[in-house]
């Protein structure tokens, strides 16, 4: 009888240890478990209802290990004239849990922005962190053509990404340059805030003083010396190290650092390096 109730405790334990290694499992995969809703389900079909908006996905779950507290979720496509609308149902809204929401605003110029928007505070509104329609809207008049995420980073630094990989190189970025600073107004943010703009052939943090000198040296670069990829960095990423990065023929270095070091920027004294170019 012993080795009876051995065997169980010891399969008893085995169950165990296993159910914990699976609910571990689960918590670092940020595994989801659908907690389906009806008063969910009819938020998400009342959006889906608004004009100009389609509904992408929307979800509602809780995780491991404490399977409570459901989180909601809406993913969706809007044309940028049917955003304000869009953004009024949301606030008017009677649906009692918090709802996480990624937006893609389609703009008449072929840009698309997307947006992510907690909730503010204790009521449904969308909270951005600056006036999505404003910022849109400017995309819209200004910089076609692009498709772009806007967002208010952990850091507080408002930034521009542009997330097609296909978005060309520097030239092709330049209205995005040109018109950083009318984005951020458009959006309501201090006019003492920098931009950062982020894409595959530029990394750059524009200070509020140092906009038109960037352009002038942007413009320099992309057109008279063929750069197609531009990185300065005062030394905040990981290995603290300030540098600029420059894809370019070898034959316009000489031409290159000198209109770094001429252009009166904090970045004009930093080491220039030249990356192979692309095929």
């Amino acid at each position: 009888m012993k080795r009876v109730w051995l065997g169980v405790a010891v399969a008893a334990a085995v169950g165990a240890v296993f159910a914990s290694l699976v609910v571990f499992v689960w918590t670092i995969d940020e595994t989801h478990f659908d907690r389906p809703d009806e008063s969910f389900d009819r938020l998400a079909a009342r959006i889906e209802k608004t004009h100009g908006v389609t509904v992408d996905d929307s979800q509602r779950w809780v995780e491991a290990p404490t399977f409570s507290d459901p989180r909601s979720w809406i993913q969706l496509t809007v044309d940028e004239p049917d955003l304000p609308e869009l953004l009024s149902t949301a606030c008017a809204a009677d649906y009692p849990d918090p709802v996480d929401w990624s937006l893609r605003v389609a703009t008449d110029n072929g840009s698309v922005v997307s947006l992510a928007a907690a909730p503010a505070g204790d009521v449904p509104c969308l909270d951005f962190g600056f006036d999505a329609p404003g910022l849109v809207a400017e995309i819209g008049r200004s910089v076609p053509n692009v498709e772009l995420q806007a967002s208010i980073w952990d850091n507080g630094r408002f930034a521009l990404v542009v997330v097609d990989d296909d978005a060309g190189a520097l030239p092709a970025l330049l209205p995005l340059v040109d018109h950083a600073e009318d984005v951020r107004d458009a959006a309501g943010l201090d006019t003492s805030e920098p931009v950062e703009i982020n894409a595959a052939a530029l990394s750059v943090v524009i200070a509020a003083d140092e906009h038109d000198r960037y352009l002038a040296l942007l413009t320099d670069l992309a057109e008279n010396h063929g750069v197609t990829s531009f990185s300065a960095d005062v030394g905040t990423q990981t290995d603290g190290i300030g540098k600029v990065q420059i894809r370019a023929s070898s034959r316009e270095r000489d031409g290159i650092e000198n209109a770094i070091r001429t252009s009166g920027l904090p970045i004009a004294d930093l080491p220039v390096r030249f990356l192979p170019q692309t095929p």
